[in-house]
């Protein structure tokens, strides 16, 4: 799946790394990011935004005596780039040192990596077909969601978002170690979010998914009557008295719920003492129920990358195994910190120096389907959106506005709003009595249903 343009890359990257030498630099590394991408939204039948973007940026790491300097540019002159190498090593000497401060060998980064030249195609990243989508047909595409959604039920009265984008890229790494990394990407996402009559207001419900090649994004059709049906399921909701209740949480909001208790197995937050999971490693922390992975190597993944921002090898990560906490993951700064070894976690983009970050993050599906998990509730709330308030990194406290439907006797009995949906984290993972089958991989940090034994429900 290599391009010509990727060697261009490649040589833009070591050249950098070569004025940084010259400009004093003990080690450099350079990313160089090439990409592109069309967005369509349409509003009443017609378009209402069409973009064309692209991005072409180089960023510059050096390490000056074991002090760091970045620095970014859109310029690729030779002369620019000399002038850059000199800016990082500049900041670089007003830095403070630090040992920890390392750019990875060809050892460290290359152990087990897959050989970038064909890896894309058969780890599904990478799809020809998106790039020769006529931007025609991304409009028709754009178009039909909001006339499907529209004509879907009377009931519906307008559109908010009907969009489609489209977009590839290139990303380069190189170090003055001799690591050379290159990957290949592209994606396709669709969403519609469609606004049904409710008397004096309207009812709102959402739907868009992302894949990383055509042929699976789902239909147009598929996509809009989703949200057509969220959002009549709506009409009608009403608040509850406040209650400690089972909550069964839809994939959506399980997965926008594990995407913040990955912060927790940051490596830097447990290294800073941020994180509230940050002595319990090797304990129980949740119901045996609850597997947690970041994978990066899965296939047709949006996260899946054959190595981190660092030039690492990525690989499949189990943060909670059965309930145990089992690793933290980590960057080659807070590896040698921790006196440990990164786990391919390093994310970068060429505008900053790398951090800590994940890659295909989910729960592992169960055994429960989800009409069961909703049976087995006698009285409770099913919540699928949430508003306002929020969660904190460091304690894992929950608080969200919520929306759904109450549950009697396993059913929904009437949908509900105005409500706060609130607990901790560690009570919610141990609380977890149920995991459904339902787990789709159409995003970066997915989730099956999940079941929480007991949440505070504060109503009217």
């Amino acid at each position: 799946m290599s391009d010509p343009n990727d060697h261009a890359l490649e040589t833009l990257a070591q050249r950098a790394i070569e004025a940084a030498r010259a400009a004093g630099a003990t080690h450099a590394d350079a990313v160089v990011e090439d990409s592109r991408s069309l967005n369509v939204k349409v509003h009443e039948g017609r378009i209402d935004t069409l973009r064309r973007s692209a991005t072409h940026g180089l960023g510059l790491r050096v390490i000056v005596d074991d002090a760091v300097g970045v620095v970014s540019t859109n310029d690729f002159d030779p002369e620019a780039l000399a002038a850059l190498a000199r800016h990082a090593v500049a900041l670089a000497r007003l830095a403070t040192p630090d040992p920890a401060n390392v750019m990875p060998t060809i050892d460290e980064a290359e152990a087990g990596i897959l050989d970038p030249g064909d890896a894309a195609g058969r780890l599904g990243t990478y799809d020809p077909a998106i790039l020769a989508e006529p931007a025609e047909r991304v409009i028709e595409r754009a178009l039909a969601l909001e006339r499907i959604a529209r004509g879907a039920d009377a009931r519906i009265t307008r559109c908010d978002h009907a969009g489609v984008t489209l977009g590839d890229g290139a990303w380069v790494l190189a170090n003055t170690h001799g690591v050379l990394r290159r990957e290949r990407g592209t994606s396709i996402s669709s969403g519609v979010v469609a606004l049904a009559d409710d008397g004096m207001r309207q009812q709102s419900g959402g739907y868009g998914v992302s894949s990383r090649s055509l042929a699976a994004l789902p239909a147009a059709e598929a996509v809009a009557r989703e949200a057509v049906a969220r959002a009549v399921a709506r009409i009608g909701a009403r608040g509850v008295p406040s209650a400690r209740v089972p909550v069964v949480m839809h994939p959506d909001i399980a997965a926008s719920w594990i995407g913040r208790v990955a912060g927790a197995f940051s490596g830097e937050q447990v290294m800073k003492r941020a994180s509230w999971l940050s002595e319990s490693l090797g304990q129980t922390i949740a119901a045996p129920l609850v597997t947690l992975v970041d994978d990066a190597r899965l296939t047709g993944g949006l996260g899946t990358s054959l190595f981190d921002g660092e030039g690492v090898r990525t690989g499949t990560h189990r943060l909670i195994d059965r309930g145990v906490c089992a690793r933290f993951v980590y960057d080659l700064y807070t590896a040698r910190r921790v006196g440990g070894r990164s786990t391919g976690n390093a994310s970068r983009s060429y505008t900053g120096a790398p951090g800590i970050g994940f890659h295909n993050l989910y729960v592992m599906a169960g055994e429960t389907p989800p009409e069961k998990i909703l049976a087995s509730v006698e009285r409770g709330f099913y919540m699928d959106d949430q508003g306002s308030f929020g969660f904190n990194p460091v304690t894992g406290d929950y608080s969200f506005q919520a929306q759904g439907f109450w549950i009697e006797r396993g059913e929904k009995a009437f949908p509900v709003d105005g409500v706060t949906v609130a607990s901790r984290s560690l009570d919610m993972l141990r609380g977890v009595t149920a995991v459904g089958t339902d787990l789709v991989f159409d995003g970066s940090t997915v989730s099956p249903t999940l079941l929480i034994a007991e949440m505070m429900l504060s109503g009217r």
